[in-house]
């Protein structure tokens, strides 16, 4: 219950991080084949239900945990961003870039990396990132939100924008914001979120349509993905490896760096590592 609950802490703070994904720290916490096969298994029609309670326990603990994650640390990663940023994002460099070689000897079972896979999972989230035109812009304002038009087409635009969200929060290293950035569908998104407090019914609904999008897509990422990691593991977790490689590269700050920045951030990477050889100690 307790490792359940902290990897819901994680990823839920995980998910504050700008650029950090979500799914990355679920596997390398160990929890990823647990959770795409407790999703799978809840929709699971062949299964009872009283034999779902295992994964039932299992995603409620997690989603607290989750839920702890987002509101209890956002204050403190606030502040950790205004201050320390580029500190902070190289203490999750060493965070994932340490846990690659514990992860490789738990979940590949002894089998050797497929390095074709491997190069997929980079070029992947390299292309993403060279096509992706960046967070400068500003999110569709109120105004226009509301002038929008809830017809049929457009409700079902907005269930495809959380489906592809919900699926790419199940990859580890693809970041959800990424990817709707690559679509040009990131300002939308942001604008009904950051307007949810207005109470209006043409944000509200919108946003219950996204809500289901991004439901069926974490299903049927999490269905697909249990498919692949029973009947073709070494290949999927190599693409995996790949992805968590190159989200740690991409991650890397472009600023411009003075001696005590770098020894900072080399302190910062160094911590990130100790955390997981302890973690990799503990957990044995």
């Amino acid at each position: 219950m307790i490792r359940n609950l902290l990897g819901g802490i994680a990823v839920g703070v995980a998910n504050i991080i700008p650029g950090v994904s979500g799914g990355t720290i679920i596997v390398l916490l160990g929890l990823f084949d647990n959770l795409v096969e407790s999703i799978s298994n809840i929709f699971n029609f062949n299964i009872k239900v009283k034999d779902k309670k295992k994964d039932f326990l299992f995603l409620f603990q997690f989603l607290i945990g989750a839920a702890i994650g987002l509101v209890g640390f956002a204050k403190i990663l606030e502040i950790l961003f205004v201050k320390f940023e580029v500190q902070t994002l190289y203490w999750f460099i060493g965070l994932i870039l340490f846990s690659i070689p514990m992860l490789k000897r738990k979940e590949m079972d002894g089998q050797k990396i497929n390095w074709l896979f491997l190069l997929i999972g980079i070029a992947l989230i390299g292309g993403l990132v060279l096509i992706a035109p960046g967070e400068e812009g500003n999110i569709v304002p109120l105004k226009e939100l509301l002038a929008k038009d809830l017809n049929v087409g457009y409700c079902l635009i907005l269930v495809g924008i959380g489906a592809i969200g919900g699926a790419s929060m199940m990859f580890p290293g693809v970041s959800g914001s990424m990817v709707l950035l690559v679509l040009g569908y990131y300002h939308l998104f942001k604008g009904y979120v950051a307007n949810v407090t207005t109470f209006e019914l043409n944000i509200l609904i919108p946003l219950v349509f996204i809500a289901i999008g991004v439901g069926i897509g974490v299903v049927v990422s999490a269905i697909i993905t249990n498919y692949l990691l029973k009947h073709y593991k070494r290949n999927t977790m190599s693409f995996i490896l790949g992805l968590i490689i190159m989200s740690a590269i991409t991650i890397i700050p472009r600023v411009t760096y003075n001696v005590p920045l770098i020894i900072s951030s080399i302190i910062c990477f160094i911590f990130g590592g100790a955390v997981v050889l302890l973690f990799d100690r503990y957990s044995n």
